[in-house]
């Protein structure tokens, strides 16, 4: 289908999806609140005293062992209530948060993290410990998450000196310990108690005022012992599952930022430039293709490698991003996002759609009438439609794909259990191997849901390399991910938001989905 046609179709179906929406309900809320928090206000005097944000979900959990711990509304909310040693500023990058100082060893692997000094947790009274983050390791450390598989001990010489011993060199190691899974927590108070995490003490910028895991609502307010004062005195968080209702809270100011925005509808009914700035926000990660490889699949066609590689090259990428994303979305062929440095694309016709060499890859693994295969894809804005974009290329090679939307909670579930075939998703990760890990390091979430292949000694030397030495290490694990093709590369992750703020107070940071909100001092 021609673009031109298929966006004339879009339009008013985008109609009457946005009509339906003025029926649903939204949680109960006001817009922002302060004489200095309007869209014009400069940056400079910008002061909000509340300001309302929608998230895709309910907030279920702040336990950072919870099988849930990377679902978006789980992450981008624990950010701000939660102690980290480094924080992600609003570039995108880690700077200081609770350490002061750091050195590192001549060999790169001992690292001696000074933390500030006469930091209290929330409660005014519970110091702010190296042992602290210690704990936090003792609770990883099991089964750590592939950005910390280099990591061989955390120890505190004292309570203001934490010391990190590396198995081979890693001098992004600010970047890991800036993830969404490492944050600072009392020991004393929440080793051993299930409980501690329904109200976690912050060391963060906010803290928890009022919150039940699971509800609509996850209110916070500035956390007074942080070592920074925030512009922003509280933020109220609604889960706004439904992207369009989102649109249409934010048009009614019911809501003062929204992201994850179903782009056509938005930028239609968002476009006064007086009251709403739109956020087209492309992030570090990656739109692919997943396939189960488990031994539930066994003798499946995708079991298959010559398959798998037939049903990437039968994709038209640019259709997809120009179509589904409304140019959003920049095609890429490599795991690493498109536009970074190190992206390195395997694939032999590169984004060149192939159907005819698709059909002989089919034809030689014994699949020339082709097959039905289920494609699941959660409910988000976009990706339904990508979906079904590719299943249309797949029909032209003989493969019905039936496309089968679900709920972020159903997708999640599938994932651990393997009732999937293959699944349209994504990952993000602030350097190259935060995302390979995630679909080639043992550990892995794609790993362990496909069932595919891992080298993490590989992806240590990509961590211990030098700049210049990088490139061909990555090049290397792309060529391995391309010959399994377990992972079928798509495009760069962009994400649709708008808000009625002042400019930069509070934002998703660059190439993230987390958030920052501007501080005296700032980070530095």
């Amino acid at each position: 289908m021609a673009i031109r046609k298929l966006r004339n179709w879009i339009a008013p179906v985008a109609a009457l999806s946005l009509a339906g929406a003025l029926l649903v309900a939204v949680p109960s809320a006001n817009g922002a609140t302060g004489a200095s928090c309007t869209l014009r206000t400069p940056t400079a005097s910008a002061q909000c005293d509340l300001i309302t944000v929608a998230l895709v979900n309910k907030v279920v959990t702040l336990d950072p062992t919870s099988s849930v711990r990377t679902t978006n509304q789980n992450y981008i909310t624990k950010f701000l209530v939660q102690g980290a040693l480094w924080r992600v500023a609003s570039d995108g990058k880690p700077k200081y948060d609770l350490v002061a100082s750091h050195t590192v060893s001549a060999d790169g692997l001992t690292w001696t993290i000074k933390m500030k000094s006469g930091i209290k947790y929330s409660d005014g009274v519970t110091p702010v410990t190296a042992d602290d983050a210690v704990f936090m390791w003792d609770l990883l450390k099991a089964a750590p998450p592939p950005v910390f598989s280099g990591v061989k001990t955390m120890t505190s010489s004292d309570a203001s000196t934490l010391v990190v011993t590396l198995k081979s060199k890693f001098a992004e190691l600010p970047y890991a310990l800036s993830s969404i899974y490492f944050f600072v927590n009392p020991r004393a108070k929440a080793e051993g108690n299930a409980d501690y995490w329904k109200n976690p003490l912050s060391a963060g910028p906010y803290k928890i005022k009022s919150w039940t895991p699971g509800n609509d609502e996850f209110l916070v307010e500035a956390n007074s012992q942080y070592w920074a004062v925030p512009a922003v005195k509280s933020i109220r968080f609604l889960a706004v599952p439904d992207p369009v209702t989102r649109v249409i809270a934010l048009k009614q100011g019911t809501i003062d930022y929204a992201f994850d925005l179903p782009a056509a509808i938005a930028r239609g009914q968002l476009k006064a430039t007086s009251t709403f700035r739109g956020i087209p926000v492309k992030l570090q990660g990656t739109f692919t293709l997943d396939f189960n490889l488990r031994s539930m699949t066994d003798g499946k066609p995708w079991r298959n490698v010559k398959v798998r590689q037939a049903l990437s090259m039968a994709i038209d990428r640019k259709q997809m991003g120009n179509v589904a994303f409304f140019g959003d979305v920049k095609p890429g062929c490599s795991i690493t996002w498109a536009s970074s440095d190190y992206a390195i694309c395997k694939n032999p016709d590169g984004l060149k759609q192939n159907i005819d060499g698709a059909k002989a890859l089919l034809k030689a693994a014994g699949y020339e009438a082709g097959f039905p295969i289920n494609l699941t894809v959660f409910n988000r804005p976009g990706w339904s439609d990508a979906a079904a974009l590719v299943a249309a290329d797949w029909k032209k090679i003989g493969v019905t794909a039936t496309v089968i939307p679900q709920a972020d909670a159903v997708g999640s579930a599938a994932q651990s259990s393997g009732d999937f075939q293959v699944q349209f998703s994504g990952a993000t990760g602030q350097i190259a191997t935060l995302i390979l890990r995630t679909y080639y390091g043992k550990t892995g979430a794609w790993t362990v849901w496909s069932g595919s292949g891992s080298n993490d000694a590989w992806m240590d030397d990509i961590d211990a390399a030098d700049p210049a030495n990088k490139r061909a290490l990555i090049g290397k694990v792309e060529q391995a991910m391309w010959d399994e093709s377990a992972h079928i590369p798509l495009g760069q992750r962009s994400v649709y938001g708008a808000t009625r703020l002042p400019k930069d107070i509070f934002q998703n940071v660059a190439g993230n989905d987390t958030y920052y909100v501007k501080q005296t001092p700032a980070l530095s």
